[in-house]
This record gives C-alpha cells, structure tokens and sequence, in this order.
C-alpha cells in the first residue's frame, strides 16, 4: 500500500530526537503532545515534497527533520531488544550511526509518493506515566477511507518527542525490533552483521 511506504515514515520522520545543543534528541514543546504532532507532519510535508530539490538536499533536510524529532538513541536500544545489553560499547556507538543513515536514506526517497494525504488530530490521552502520551490521529486519503495512526509522545525537558507510531495497530518500534533481532539471530548472534547490511542499504 503507498501509504504505508510514504506516511508511515512521514511520520517517523517526524518523530524520532536529537537536540541542537546538545546531540540529544527533543524538540521544542508547543501548547500539547497533539498539536506538536501535526505541527511536526505539516513541516516535513512542506520541506520534503519539494520537487525543485534534489534527491541529496532531500536526504539533508529529512536528517534534519529526523534528528530534531526522533529519540534515536532510545530506539536504537528497544529495536536491538535481547542484544542491546551484550553489544560493546563501540558496537553501540556505531549501530547508532548506522542505524540513523539507514533511517534517513530509506525513508528520505518516499517522499515522492505523496499525493496529497492529510493528518487530522482526533484527541490525545496519557498514559500511566505523567510524560508519556498517546495521540490519535486519521491520515485521510483523497479516494480511500481514512487510517488510523497513532503516535507515542513523550515529554522531556519541557520538550516533546515521538517514541513510537502505530498504524491500524501495528507498531513501527516493534516491527523493526522483530526485524534486526531476527537477522542477529540467523547470524549467531554477530551484531556486526547486521551493522554490515545496513551500511550496505545505507
């Protein structure tokens, strides 16, 4: 489905942290976690169907946007799952790095198979924890029904960041964990290997 080839990372996109000053991941927080996830979906539709830019200014500007926005390096840990703990400092270290080039350079190319879908903010709600938020949101189609997508928001340094999005239930986090564990486990459980067929894809 295009949709899920497009949005759902127009939607990572617009999640996953860094912050400016610090090489951390945040962004700064607006009014609430629903209007943060609109605001974040519309500048990344601004500066990312651009078709007078180039393919490497989109790469830069889809970095940009996911280095603001994701919590990468909380992610990088949960999509590892069991390995996270067993990896080397180093291996860390460079998963990380290849990890966010992967991202940006598999997602960054969808770009252009928008073809005018619009998110709209249903509500938002907390979960147990005070800084942690799900927001729920339709991404409607032109000549289809709408999807449901919703997004784990979390609250840091009076900044918002997305943690995670689930798209008519299925989780984009888990997905990916399910993915690299499994090819960790088809290789003895080398985490280099899998950091050779990112870099490969990257």
């Amino acid at each position: 489905m295009k949709f899920k080839s497009f949005f759902l990372f127009l939607i990572l996109t617009c999640s996953f942290f860094l912050q400016k000053n610090t090489g951390y991941f945040l962004v700064h927080a607006i009014n609430n976690p629903g209007q943060y996830i609109i605001s974040t979906t519309e500048k990344a539709i601004n500066a990312l169907t651009d078709n007078s830019i180039t393919q490497n200014e989109k790469e830069k500007r889809f970095g940009k946007l996911f280095d603001e926005n994701f919590d990468v390096p909380s992610i990088s840990r949960f999509v590892l799952g069991k390995y996270w703990k067993s990896a080397t400092t180093n291996q860390k270290k460079v998963f990380f790095v290849t990890f966010r080039n992967y991202m940006v350079k598999t997602y960054s190319s969808r770009f252009s198979e928008y073809s005018g879908e619009k998110l709209s903010l249903v509500n938002y709600e907390n979960e147990p924890n005070s800084k942690l938020f799900v927001v729920h949101t339709a991404l409607n189609r032109p000549n289809d029904p709408p999807i449901k997508v919703d997004w784990r928001v979390g609250l840091k340094k009076d900044r918002y960041v997305i943690l995670d999005i689930i798209i008519e239930g299925i989780s984009l986090a888990v997905t990916q964990r399910s993915e690299f564990v499994s090819v960790i486990d088809h290789n003895d459980g080398n985490l280099d290997n899998l950091i050779k067929l990112l870099k490969e894809k990257s």
